[in-house]
């Protein structure tokens, strides 16, 4: 093995004999190996939301809405529904969103009452206190990934939407959503919606071992035939609706991302195949000198798999750098869909680029290993 890494210095040296293919080898496989993190950054970002919203809550709408901003449900449902076998709580709310449609600038308020939030969301507060937002009438709880993305610090007064609010808290939560939106008093944003009176859906929680849909079916039929009839769902199914489409997106870029990973490896095949050809004479020379063809086909896999290896931890470094100053949410219907940078993205990535590396230099290295002596020294 010591006399293994006394060779790589050759390696070296023989990768930059060709800089401009070994170059653009490289980038090109930082690209492929960039898009592949980015899928698999994008497919955890979507694992994350559905894990998320694995939790007992229930989201009540308005039957065939199409969109948050088009259900309106009257306030007074709310002491019916806590009547529901099997029902803990009950928070209604007012939702705003800047756009149904898919956008990368989600801004979603949450209009609730101030002394049942945190009876039915479970919230860590960063910084600024809740004490603070039930005191003001224009205070508002603002998730860490919607205040960073608008720069938004405690104390300070920004528009969210279409009503200007004093950052009372920053906050963070386990229930899918809650970092992209920002959470004010129902009083404030009916005023601004012009919706007195009205939720756009209530969050109920359950009582432990309570059925979900036996409940959710309970809850419908109390409004079956009122001013507006209800349509339930548990919170999971609800997110597993709102970013159905977006899922097989997701579903066919990781696709894509395998593909990509299969362009590396026939390239980098190509590029040390080119190499090892070019290089027969040399390999002769040093199977004259005593290094076995075992030896010589390991120095070939050598160069392949470090080819491999640089473009993979250029493109997994790109992407974990753009992600980690930009903070990117893809939005639908209010709930977000967050590229976080992840360390394990990169190792994965990483991971993939060395094992394409190797089976990339599968090939040229039997090649060079199985080429007779005297055809090598021919070559010269």
């Amino acid at each position: 093995m010591r006399e293994l890494f006394a060779f790589l210095p050759y390696v070296f040296r023989t990768a930059l004999r060709a800089r401009m293919r070994t170059l653009l080898t490289i980038l090109g496989a930082a690209v492929a190996m960039a898009l592949f993190a980015f899928v698999r950054t994008v497919d955890r970002g979507v694992g994350e939301l559905a894990e998320r919203s694995a939790k007992p809550v229930l989201v009540v709408f308005q039957e065939s809405r199409f969109c948050p901003l088009t259900s309106d449900l009257p306030v007074r449902y709310k002491p019916v529904i806590e009547e529901v076998p099997g029902v803990d709580r009950v928070l209604p709310t007012l939702v705003f969103i800047n756009s149904c449609r898919s956008n990368l600038d989600l801004v979603t308020l949450h209009g609730v009452e101030r002394d049942a939030l945190q009876d039915v969301y479970d919230l860590t507060l960063l910084a600024g206190n809740v004490a603070d937002w039930k005191a003001r009438s224009d205070g508002a709880l603002v998730g860490e990934r919607l205040a960073a993305r608008r720069g938004a610090r405690v104390g300070e007064r920004v528009r969210l939407g279409m009503v200007d609010v004093h950052v009372s808290g920053i906050m963070r939560s386990s229930t899918a959503g809650l970092d992209n939106m920002a959470f004010v008093h129902i009083d404030q944003l009916a005023l601004a919606r012009k919706k007195q009176g009205a939720a756009t859906q209530f969050m109920v929680t359950l009582l432990p071992g309570a059925d979900e849909a036996a409940v959710a079916a309970a809850i419908d039929a109390k409004f079956l035939t009122d001013e507006a009839r209800t349509d339930t769902k548990s919170l999971q199914a609800f997110v597993a609706g709102a970013v159905g489409e977006i899922a097989e997106v997701v579903e066919f870029a990781r696709i894509l991302g395998y593909l990509a990973v299969v362009v590396v490896a026939l390239v980098l095949a190509n590029t040390v195949f080119i190499s090892a050809q070019s290089r027969a004479a040399e390999m002769g020379v040093l199977e004259t000198i005593g290094v076995t063809k075992p030896r010589l086909a390991l120095l070939i896999a050598i160069e392949g798999i470090g080819l491999g290896l640089m473009g993979g931890i250029l493109g997994a470094g790109a992407v974990y750098a753009v992600l980690s100053v930009s903070t990117t949410t893809l939005g639908i219907e209010g709930y977000g869909i967050d590229f976080k940078p992840s360390l394990a993205v990169v190792l994965q990535t990483v991971l993939a680029s060395l094992v394409v590396g190797a089976l990339a230099s599968v090939i040229p290295a039997v090649d060079t290993a199985r080429r007779p002596l005297h055809q090598a020294v021919k070559t010269e």
